[in-house]
C-alpha cells in the first residue's frame, strides 16, 4: 500500500468555537504513532481535551507549539500514512509550508522546531568577541527547542534526588539518605526536599546510619556569560515567610459539592496553600522574610538606606506598607515606598532597587513583597477559590562586588488585557460595597482562558528575550524561577522554550499562587534547600494583572 503525506487539522469543538489553545504536544517530528494514541492536549474556553491520532503514521512536521492559539481546521501535524480514509487531507504537490495564523510571535527557533522554512541570518559575534560600547551587540536567536521528551524523574535516594537541606536533616536524624527510598520527592525534578524529610521524620522513628552519600550537585554551567555586558548589583540575602495555617483543597471543596481534589490538582497543580489567621498581617509576614534575608546577608539594619515593597493588598491604604514595615523593624532615616505591578511586583521592585543602587541613590536596600490574597478571594467562586495563598519574600540588595549578581530586568506590559484579572472594588471608584453590587467587586476576578493563553505566550517571550540579551541557549540556563501561576502554564512554557521542566523551581503545589510574593518565595525556598550552586544562571519571569511582564537573569 502506498504512503502519502497529509496535514491533520486542529480539531473542531463545536460551531461556536473558532480557536483553541495548544497546551501540550506528546510526540515529536520523526516519531511513529498508532491510531488512538494521545498526540496533544487542547483547551477551549469551556474545556480541555486530549487529541487522539486518527490513523497510524509518522510525524513529519509540527506546525505549532504549546501555548499557541490556533484557528480550528488550520494545519496542526504533517504526517506520513497509508490510511486511505484520510486521502482527502493529502498534501498537494508544492504545498510544503501551510500558513498557520498563530497568535504568538513565530521566532526562527519555533519555525525550525515545526519544520518550517527559516530565513538565513548573518553570523553573529560569539560571547568572547570584543563589543564596542557604541555598537549594539548582535542578538542571536535562541537555539531551537529540543523535541519534547518524557521527563525522567530521579529515583528517591539517588545522588541528584536530594537537596542539601534534605540530606542534612536526614543525617541529623540518624538516617542514611541513600537508604530512604520510600520518600517521595516533591522538589524540582523529583528531588527530595527538606519538607519531605520533615514529614517523614514526623511519622517515623530515626535510625542510625554509618554511611553518607555525597552532597547533591546542581546543573553544569557552560561558559559564555560576560557580567560586564550589563550593570549588576549584589543580592546579598534572600528570605521568605508563610502564615501558620495550612488550607487544604478538601477544606475549600466543602463549598463545591461534586468537585474533587483530583480535578483541582489536574487544573492547577495546587494541593494546599497557607492562609493568614488572626494576629498575622502582611507587615508581620514581611518582617519575618526581611529578618531571614538580613541574617543571610550579614547586613545590619542600620545600614539599610530604603525599603521598596511590592503588594496589591497592603494592611491599610495609608501610610504605605513599606512605611509600616519600617516602623515594625525599627528602621529610621530610610526611605520607604510601595509599588503595585500585581504578580510581577517583586521583579519590578528588584529592578527599581537595582537602578537606584547603580545610580548612586542608595547602597543597601530591602526589596520585599507580602500578599494576603485570602482576604480578597471569593470562597464561592470555583474559578479562583483554590488558586491563591498568602506569603512574603524579601531580598537585600547591595553595591558590594561579588556575591549573587542581579542583571538588569526587562519590564513591559499589555494593557489590552487590563480586565483579565481585576479587583474592581476598594479604590476611589468604589470605595465601599453598594446594595446593588454587594461584596463581589471586592474579590479578585479572573478570565481564566484569557489569562492562560496570554501567560504561556508572555512567559515564552520573556524567557527567550532574556536568553537573547545574555547570549544564552536554553541548555545554559541552570534554573527558571517563574511566577507560580499554574502548573499547566509552567509545563507548557517549559516545552515552548526548550528548558526541561525539572529545571523549573515550582512551589505552587505547596503555596498556591501568592501573586507578587511567588517568585521571591520560590527563590527563597530554593536557597533554603541548597539547590543553587555558585555560577548557576537563574532566569526570572512573571506575568501579572494589567497585564504586566517582567524577566531577567540572576547569577548565583
Amino acid at each position: 500500500m502506498s504512503r502519502y503525506l497529509i496535514d491533520i487539522p486542529v480539531p473542531s469543538m463545536g460551531a461556536t468555537v473558532n480557536e483553541l489553545t495548544l497546551l501540550d504536544v506528546h510526540i515529536a517530528a520523526g516519531a511513529r504513532f498508532s491510531k488512538g494514541d494521545k498526540l496533544a492536549e487542547f483547551e477551549s474556553d469551556k474545556s480541555v481535551f486530549e487529541f487522539e491520532a486518527p490513523c497510524d503514521g509518522e510525524v513529519v512536521r509540527i506546525f505549532c507549539r504549546p501555548g499557541d492559539v490556533v484557528p480550528v481546521d488550520s494545519p496542526f501535524l504533517r504526517v506520513e500514512t497509508e490510511d486511505p480514509s484520510l486521502k482527502h487531507l493529502e498534501v498537494k504537490g508544492g504545498d510544503v509550508s501551510p500558513s498557520v495564523a498563530v497568535k504568538s510571535p513565530v521566532s526562527a527557533s519555533s519555525r525550525a522546531d515545526a519544520g518550517l522554512p527559516v530565513e538565513p541570518k548573518a553570523p553573529s559575534a560569539s560571547p568572547s568577541d570584543p563589543v564596542s560600547p557604541s555598537t549594539p551587540s548582535p542578538q542571536p536567536a535562541p537555539a531551537p527547542a529540543p523535541a519534547p521528551a518524557p521527563a525522567v524523574k530521579p529515583e528517591a535516594g539517588a545522588r541528584l534526588a536530594w537537596t542539601p537541606r534534605a540530606i542534612k536533616l536526614a543525617r541529623e536524624a540518624g538516617y542514611d539518605p541513600a537508604s530512604l527510598t520510600q520518600i517521595k520527592g516533591t522538589g524540582p525534578g523529583g528531588r527530595v526536599s527538606g519538607d519531605d524529610v520533615e514529614h517523614f521524620l514526623a511519622a517515623n522513628a530515626p535510625k542510625r546510619s554509618t554511611e553518607d552519600p555525597a552532597p547533591a550537585s546542581g546543573p553544569a554551567v557552560s561558559a559564555g556569560f560576560d557580567p560586564k555586558l550589563e550593570e549588576t548589583v549584589c543580592v546579598a540575602g534572600i528570605g521568605y515567610a508563610v502564615p501558620r495555617n495550612v488550607r487544604s483543597n478538601a477544606e475549600i471543596l466543602k463549598a463545591f459539592p461534586g468537585k474533587t481534589d483530583e480535578e483541582i490538582v489536574k487544573i492547577t497543580g495546587i494541593r494546599q496553600r497557607y492562609y493568614a489567621t488572626e494576629g498575622e498581617s502582611a507587615t508581620s509576614l514581611a518582617t519575618t522574610a526581611v529578618n531571614h534575608a538580613l541574617a543571610m546577608s550579614g547586613v545590619g539594619l542600620s545600614e539599610i538606606d530604603g525599603i521598596i515593597m511590592a503588594t496589591l493588598i497592603p494592611d491599610q491604604p495609608v501610610p504605605s506598607a513599606a512605611s509600616a514595615l519600617a516602623k515594625h523593624l525599627g528602621l529610621r532615616n530610610a526611605f520607604a515606598f510601595d509599588l503595585n505591578a500585581a504578580c510581577s511586583g517583586w521583579l519590578y521592585a528588584l529592578e527599581v532597587g537595582r537602578s537606584l543602587i547603580r545610580a548612586g541613590a542608595a547602597k543597601k536596600l530591602i526589596v520585599v513583597t507580602a500578599e494576603l490574597l485570602s482576604r480578597i478571594t471569593n470562597p464561592r467562586d470555583f474559578a479562583t477559590a483554590f488558586l491563591f495563598g498568602d506569603g512574603a519574600g524579601a531580598a537585600v540588595l547591595t553595591d558590594d562586588e561579588g556575591g549573587h549578581r542581579l542583571n538588569h530586568l526587562s519590564l513591559s506590559g499589555d494593557a489590552a488585557h487590563y480586565e483579565a484579572i481585576q479587583r474592581v472594588g476598594g479604590g476611589a471608584k468604589m470605595p465601599l460595597p453598594t446594595e446593588q453590587g454587594g461584596t463581589d467587586p471586592f474579590y479578585l476576578q479572573m478570565d481564566g482562558p484569557t489569562v492562560f493563553k496570554q501567560a504561556v505566550m508572555a512567559f515564552g517571550r520573556i524567557i527567550e528575550g532574556t536568553l537573547q540579551r545574555h547570549r544564552l541557549r536554553p541548555e545554559d540556563v541552570s534554573w527558571v524561577v517563574p511566577h507560580q501561576a499554574n502548573e499547566r502554564i509552567l509545563r507548557a512554557v517549559s516545552k515552548r522554550v526548550g528548558i526541561p521542566y525539572e529545571r523549573f523551581v515550582v512551589t505552587i503545589g505547596k503555596y498556591g499562587n501568592t501573586s507578587a510574593a511567588s517568585v521571591s518565595m520560590a527563590l527563597g525556598w530554593g536557597a533554603e534547600e541548597g539547590i543553587f550552586n555558585a555560577g548557576d544562571r537563574i532566569v526570572f519571569c512573571s506575568v501579572g494583572a494589567g497585564l504586566t511582564f517582567a524577566g531577567g537573569l540572576l547569577t548565583w
